[in-house]
């Protein structure tokens, strides 16, 4: 019940700020044109320390991210258009609020910020919108220093680790595949799971760049072959470290100081979880009930669909409820995509659903033509994930017993 009542004065806390305009938050946007080179597009984002940059394209926008460009084989006969996905650009009359839901939909750091035109006259960054939270959380009568949540409550726990011995291709499929950018590396003689390092999407992209780019070791190695060396050689020991305990305006303070974007959360040594961007603009979502801090982010423009997919989760929440009262919080996120299909265009739905109980984190992913049919069958298999736990907590709990 704590941990509701302080979900509840956070959402409550930061409504001024989401309503806020991002006029206030712009910068100069990343842009190329669809016939230049992917070699130019790596050289940019390092450059600039982004993971994002956008392509005009007609009226429309396409954005190309780091882990899009992690995939490819070759970067010499790669072309650009089939690397970008069409995304929804910002207006100056827009507020942070729709920023971070749009920013959550298409899990991108920056988005684009267009005139009458439809021309790209700047960008709003995950980064500008920390900065600016940083400011708001010193002002008012309810800032964030109020809010005694902590980096435990937000952090994504049990991230996936990697040794300093796997390769770095092995990183690469795994942030393309589960669309990440941090991978914790720890110690592989260490059974506690000491911390070493960690390797981001822009460490992999430095290697696909030229060799001359990336120093004289690595002059008639390949980037191919390159994927085939130890992550140690990626290493470096100016890791952003949180304590679990540490409060959420502490974490964002330590993100802005350190320019990092991640902090890997300890105790006692172990990673307990970590936190990026995408957990602090996630806490801008749509909270759509009270009983449980419940969040939906990107709900489809078209109104009954929208109104489907609040429904469908408000019901799904509550009869999880029933099966397992300590639920702290539910997310969902929907992504819609458009699929070209042999006779017209199709829209496919993908949802991500994350159930979190002090115990875990349940998560349900699918993608449909049908948005009704796609909640019923996550209804279905969460109930199944939730029932199988509470079978082996009530087996652990009559293990102690006999003990």
């Amino acid at each position: 019940m704590v941990l509701k009542e302080m979900s509840r004065k956070l959402y409550e806390s930061l409504k001024d700020f989401r309503n806020k305009k991002i006029i206030d938050l712009t910068e100069s946007p990343l842009i190329i044109n669809d016939n230049d080179s992917i070699s130019k597009i790596i050289d940019i984002l390092l450059e600039n320390n982004a993971s994002d940059i956008f392509i005009p394209i007609g009226k429309s926008i396409s954005a190309i991210n780091i882990r899009d460009i992690l995939p490819i084989r070759d970067i010499s006969s790669a072309k650009i258009p089939l690397l970008g996905k069409r995304i929804t650009a910002l207006t100056n009359k827009d507020t942070i609020g729709q920023a971070a839901r749009i920013m959550s939909l298409y899990r991108l750091r920056a988005l684009p910020i267009v005139d009458e035109k439809q021309e790209i006259i700047a960008q709003v960054s995950a980064k500008e919108i920390l900065k600016f939270m940083l400011k708001a959380g010193v002002a008012g009568s309810s800032t964030l220093k109020d809010i005694k949540m902590n980096a435990q409550n937000i952090m994504t726990p049990d991230p996936i680790t990697l040794t300093s011995k796997d390769v770095i291709s092995k990183a690469r499929n795994i942030m393309t595949r589960r669309k990440i950018d941090h991978i914790p590396i720890v110690d592989p003689l260490d059974e506690t799971g000491l911390l070493k390092g960690i390797v981001t999407s822009h460490d992999i992209l430095a290697i696909l760049s030229p060799s001359e780019r990336i120093g004289r070791r690595s002059i008639g190695i390949d980037s191919s072959n390159r994927m085939q060396l130890l992550i140690e050689g990626l290493l470096t020991n100016n890791i952003t470290i949180s304590e679990i305990n540490n409060p959420i305006y502490n974490v964002i303070d330590l993100l802005n100081n350190t320019n990092s974007t991640y902090a890997i959360v300890k105790s006692f040594n172990k990673v307990e979880g970590i936190i990026t961007y995408r957990d602090i603009i996630d806490l801008l979502g749509e909270q759509i009930q009270e009983e449980v801090p419940t969040y939906i982010i990107g709900l489809p423009e078209n109104p009954w669909d929208a109104e489907v997919a609040k429904s469908k989760f408000d019901s799904l929440i509550k009869l999880l409820k029933k099966m397992e009262p300590e639920i702290e919080e539910a997310r969902c996120k929907i992504k819609l995509s458009d699929i070209q299909g042999k006779i017209k265009e199709r829209k496919v739905y993908q949802i991500d659903i994350n159930i979190i109980t002090p115990y875990r984190r349940h998560v349900y992913t699918d993608s449909g033509w049908d948005l009704v049919n796609l909640f019923d069958e996550a209804s279905d298999s969460l109930k199944n994930q939730i029932a199988h736990r509470r079978s082996e907590r009530q087996r652990e709990s009559i293990r102690y017993r006999k003990e």
